[in-house]
């Protein structure tokens, strides 16, 4: 028996409540359902589907009343993925810290919005995120960002029309995922999209470098370098407890007790928006008291008093804020300007290919290979998990690897 003509469907009868109806329009020959359903606002109203046929509209209209049975609300609002963004950045992300939010909203501004900000938020699919992906492997940061704008007339490229194909990396592109990723969430908990698409949607995870430990006799040259330098005290403890930079620059002298020998974690300093922040450490597990090394403390007393001193000699001019390791005038140092010294530094030294944040590692490393129980390095090294402090650990003992694989030898011969 053949199925009856769409249009002679209509038996004189009127739907139940909650039912809704299908229609054809007369304007452009398309299918419209309607039914009463939940919206996010907590209220039923009336939302419409959309089809070809009537099937596709039936359908379309059993899946919008089915989602409202469930109690998934329907968004009250068509939202576009670009208005939704903007509004994502001013009450989610504002919150976080200043160098998290402006690294969010320099991805919204330079890559989402551009590139599906005109996409319906309800209507987002896996696809378009894929292609949007796969388009930005592609796409020149320079051109995008106009890094070269600034740059002396000879130097520029994309900005001159010569484009220099600066590509993503894979860690960029995970970025800019996970933004995406972290954006439609919110939404999800806000009941304005009944998934996540960008979850679906698989990403490379990059491969991060971990840098190597310096041995004794380096680490010895690099302090013997900073000697007689006001910052020298900052790289004793840089390689005896192993700081981070932000973590370096941010210590105060209310975080120390050098009577008792002990440190608190507590504030980090990080560029951001064009000006510095002093803001909280990193995580909890940041913020944990430390014992101080005998040698540290001492270092640590007598740059004290040589800070006194240099307040003295500029008086009024000092600009106090309680910092350990301030700029010359008392002021928050700007963490580049910490790092053009170590390169410096590190050039005198006669080691070009070492970095300020291997001296992190190295502590790791020597505590590891003093028999330190993993869970203890892990506590003063502060780390998140106990797998970060033996990859560390793993990446940088060359010698122990060398020693294991020796005995193999040993014992084959």
């Amino acid at each position: 028996m053949s199925k009856p003509d769409r249009k002679s469907r209509n038996t004189g009868r009127k739907n139940p409540n909650g039912e809704g109806s299908i229609y054809q329009r007369s304007s452009d020959g398309r299918w419209v359902g309607q039914a009463y359903v939940l919206t996010t606002e907590g209220t039923q109203k009336r939302k419409y589907v959309y089809g070809d046929t009537w099937d596709d509209a039936h359908a379309k209209l059993v899946e919008l009343k089915a989602r409202s049975q469930r109690g998934i609300p329907i968004p009250d609002r068509a939202w576009r993925l670009a208005e939704y963004l903007r509004y994502w950045l001013q009450v989610y992300v504002a919150d976080l810290k200043p160098r998290t939010a402006e690294g969010y909203e320099s991805v919204v501004r330079l890559h989402l919005i551009p590139d599906l900000g005109r996409k319906r938020l309800d209507t987002l699919q896996v696809q378009h995120v894929k292609t949007f992906l796969d388009a930005f492997k592609k796409k020149c940061l320079c051109c995008a960002n106009g890094w070269d704008k600034h740059r002396p007339a000879d130097r520029r490229c994309c900005s001159a029309g010569r484009c220099c194909k600066r590509q993503p990396g894979t860690r960029q592109v995970q970025f800019v995922h996970a933004v995406l990723r972290n954006a439609l969430q919110h939404a999800m908990r806000e009941e304005l999209v009944s998934r996540n698409v960008a979850k679906l949607v698989r990403v490379t995870s990059p491969r991060y470098k971990v840098g190597k430990g310096l041995s004794l006799d380096q680490v010895k040259a690099l302090l013997r370098g900073a000697r007689d330098h006001r910052l020298y005290a900052l790289y004793v403890v840089a390689a005896t407890i192993g700081l981070r930079r932000g973590e370096l620059l941010g210590l105060r002298w209310v975080d120390l007790d050098l009577d008792k020998g002990t440190l608190r974690i507590e504030k980090t300093v990080q560029r951001a928006g064009g000006r510095l922040h002093l803001q909280d450490a990193k995580t909890e597990a940041s913020e944990s008291v430390l014992p101080l090394p005998e040698i540290t403390r001492k270092t640590l007393k007598e740059h004290q008093d040589r800070q006194a001193k240099e307040r003295a000699d500029l008086a009024e001019a000092w600009q106090d804020h309680g910092l350990v390791f301030p700029s010359e005038l008392g002021t928050p140092m700007e963490p580049r300007n910490l790092s053009r010294h170590f390169a410096s530094l590190r050039t005198k030294a006669g080691m070009a290919d070492i970095r300020l944040h291997d001296l992190r590692h190295t502590v790791v490393s020597v505590l590891m290979d003093l028999g330190v129980p993993p869970h203890v390095v892990q506590a003063i090294a502060r780390h998140s998990d106990v797998k970060i402090t033996l990859q560390i650990y793993a990446h940088t003992n060359l010698a122990a690897m060398r020693e294991a694989l020796g005995k193999l030898d040993e014992w084959l011969s």
